[in-house]
């Protein structure tokens, strides 16, 4: 089994969430491969190479099927990774999710516009959630890039498109070590207009390995993160989940 297989498919499937479609009763369905390193990331399985060898692959039609006994029960699908725009089989899949009658939310790092555009254009999505890593000026050092002005233009085309068309969404930001109370105010300003603003405080799972370990450290608290909302609610409406 090699990267190439896992990369681009899909690897794992919660079968239920409470948290990750607000509001809603959703399963959680995990892609493989990503295209940024952020060194905070617990999902490194699903990001480096070297372990993303190590899992297996699901079929579309496996997913599916495993999905479909569950209409009735379940809202929706969050679609998640990874970098689901990453997969070629990402458009079927959710055209098949919404025939099945799912709301489908999807979770994505905003690198792909073009991706996102079509998606939206043939309202194959109900609620997008972008992760919006760090203020714009340090985007290299919270993606592992060392040239990152080309993220940051496709990011802040993902925010206005999925602003214009979305039919609901949020931008969030997990609050990783480092990250400041004027960063934070600073990503607020450049979101500012947005619907939806969360805030992630940063969870290192013992169990799981960070893209880099050396990153596993404190970060602010909900509590101090409670403190500077205020502020920040300024310029775009702000909470704190998880």
């Amino acid at each position: 089994m090699s990267v190439k297989k896992a990369f681009g498919q899909i690897v794992w499937v919660q079968p239920l969430t409470l948290l990750d479609y607000p509001g809603k009763l959703a399963a959680l369905v995990f892609f493989g491969g990503c295209n940024l390193r952020c060194p905070f990331c617990y999902n490194a399985e699903l990001v480096l190479p070297e372990l993303l060898e190590n899992l297996s692959p699901l079929s579309l039609e496996e997913v599916l099927n495993q999905l479909a006994e569950r209409v009735g029960f379940l809202d929706g699908v969050v679609i998640t990774g990874g970098e689901p725009t990453l997969s070629p089989s990402l458009p079927d899949f959710v055209r098949r999710l919404k025939n099945l009658g799912f709301l489908v939310k999807l979770d994505t790092n905003g690198t792909n516009p073009a991706v996102l555009a079509d998606l939206l254009a043939t309202g194959l999505l109900d609620y997008v959630a972008l992760d919006f890593k760090a203020p714009l000026a340090r985007y290299g050092e919270y993606t592992g890039l060392a040239e990152a002005g080309r993220v940051v233009e496709a990011v802040c085309r993902s925010f206005q498109l999925i602003a214009e068309k979305a039919p609901d969404y949020e931008v969030r930001t997990t609050v990783a070590p480092g990250l400041t109370a004027q960063d934070l105010l600073q990503i607020a300003q450049e979101i500012s207009g947005a619907k939806r603003y969360v805030l992630q405080p940063f969870f290192a799972p013992p169990k799981k390995r960070l893209v880099e370990e050396s990153w596993r450290r404190p970060a602010l608290n909900a509590t101090e993160l409670k403190r500077i909302l205020p502020e920040l609610q300024r310029f775009v409406p702000t909470e704190i989940r998880g």
